[in-house]
């Protein structure tokens, strides 16, 4: 599973994961939940991303490009899935992936470089509207 931002893959990644979250609400009555169960419903669902990577300029979004997405406080079409194309080497432009996709906001960006070791960066993507099933092409709706 990946993580692809406008249409493409983030850069030497080596983690990613998406979270779907669902806020309920108490709908118990006298009428329902019986012995002394509860009653709920969903009331709101919310998702978001996150993705850990070596720092590095290669195919792909790198933290330079992520950083100016934030800084440019707009939805980017973002999709969560499996890469579309074959083979072991990142073609040209990066990985293309389909799965889940919508539109989201660069929420936390943060770059780690301790001595003697790889620099690395994680970065947060909160979902602006609904996550949905998407096909090849690695976009939602948002800029391109």
């Amino acid at each position: 599973m990946m993580l692809f931002v406008q249409g493409v893959s983030i850069a030497f990644a080596t983690s990613h994961t998406l979270t779907i979250n669902a806020e309920t609400t108490d709908t118990s009555n006298k009428d329902e939940g019986a012995g002394g169960w509860r009653s709920e419903e969903v009331n709101i669902l919310s998702w978001e991303a996150t993705t850990e990577n070596l720092c590095g300029s290669g195919e792909g979004k790198n933290y330079d490009d992520l950083v100016s997405l934030m800084l440019a406080k707009q939805p980017i079409a973002a999709v969560f899935g499996v890469k579309t194309e074959s083979g072991e080497n990142v073609p040209t432009g990066g990985w293309h992936g389909s799965g889940f996709s919508g539109n989201v906001l660069i929420t936390s960006i943060e770059i780690n470089a301790q001595n003697g070791e790889n620099a690395t960066f994680t970065a947060t993507f909160t979902g602006v509207g609904p996550l949905t099933p998407s096909g090849s092409g690695g976009g939602g709706n948002g800029t391109t």
